[in-house]
């Protein structure tokens, strides 16, 4: 009886050394990457991925917590699964080192980590002459105003689970730039807030492109905007199109990536026919031209 209470506590030993054992093998598959620097009014795509299978990877970026479910993925041959993400950087962040994180689901598993550096980038000044109802607005509008901006918030507010965007993403117009994201306006002599968008040139009636697949949320003439639309990409990824002459598409429609959702215009706060173009990482406004330059895939 002696003997059996020795080998069972010896089996249970090494039972319990093959458990931690296998918890620190899958702990250092684990790996979490993104680049090393990001300029403010940018975001990046972070990415945790292992050789072991697991469900869900949850990212932490400034105080906040992201839950990306896993896809399996074949790289050099072999299986891996990955969970991705796009992350902002504000336009009022400050430069200095910010520390991304993430775990996944098994509890044996401990969290990884890195650093990435924030730079400045300089922003320079536009100066614009519009109609003054779009400087200072008659207060008969003001509540319509609230109203947009109410609507848009509860757009930018969804995080939804499941991911419809892959890189690289669609340009919407081919068009060159006539404006950038995070340039300080001036408008007919007022300063306003940064221009949360980048405007390409694009004549009347040209058709709009949807950046990638997702959902409508939004489709409806603003008051700043014109006729805009707004499509949820999954994982926290906004886009919106604004200053359409036409809207080609209705809210809670899926759309794919180069579909077609309205045509250039000059609707609302214009100086001429154009598209504005507007990117949201987790609600964050992000410079759309940056994430129209990363090519490698998602």
């Amino acid at each position: 009886m002696k003997m059996m209470r020795s080998l069972l506590s010896l089996t249970l030993f090494v039972l319990f050394c093959c458990m931690a054992w296998a918890g620190v093998s899958v702990a250092a598959t684990i790996s979490i990457s993104s680049p090393g620097s990001v300029a403010n009014g940018e975001a990046f795509v972070a990415r945790i991925s292992s050789a072991s299978s697991f469900d869900v990877a949850r990212f932490g970026w400034k105080q906040k917590q992201y839950a990306v479910p896993a896809i399996k993925v074949q790289e050099g041959g072999a299986p891996r699964w990955v969970a991705s993400i796009l992350l902002p950087v504000s336009l009022d962040e400050k430069p200095g080192k910010l520390t991304l994180t993430g775990r996944v689901n098994d509890a044996a598993v401990k969290s990884v980590s890195r650093t990435i550096q924030v730079t400045s980038k300089k922003r320079p000044v536009q100066n614009l002459k519009v109609e003054n109802k779009y400087v200072e607005p008659p207060k008969e509008v003001l509540d319509r105003i609230k109203r947009d901006r109410a609507a848009v918030k509860v757009v930018l507010g969804k995080y939804t689970s499941t991911s419809h965007w892959r890189l690289p993403l669609v340009k919407p117009v081919p068009g060159s730039v006539s404006s950038l994201f995070g340039v300080k306006r001036v408008f007919n002599g007022k300063p306003r807030s940064e221009h949360k968008g980048l405007d390409l040139r694009g004549a009347t009636g040209q058709p709009i492109k949807a950046m990638a697949g997702g959902i409508v949320r939004l489709s409806d003439s603003l008051y700043y905007g014109g006729n805009s639309v707004y499509i949820d990409h999954g994982l926290g990824f906004v886009s919106a199109y604004m200053h359409m002459s036409s809207i080609g598409v209705k809210d809670g429609q899926r759309v794919s990536a180069g579909e077609v959702i309205g045509k250039v215009g000059a609707t609302g706060r214009v100086t001429g026919p154009h598209l504005h173009l507007s990117t949201y990482a987790q609600g964050v406004a992000v410079d759309p031209e940056a994430l129209l330059s990363l090519a490698s895939g998602k």
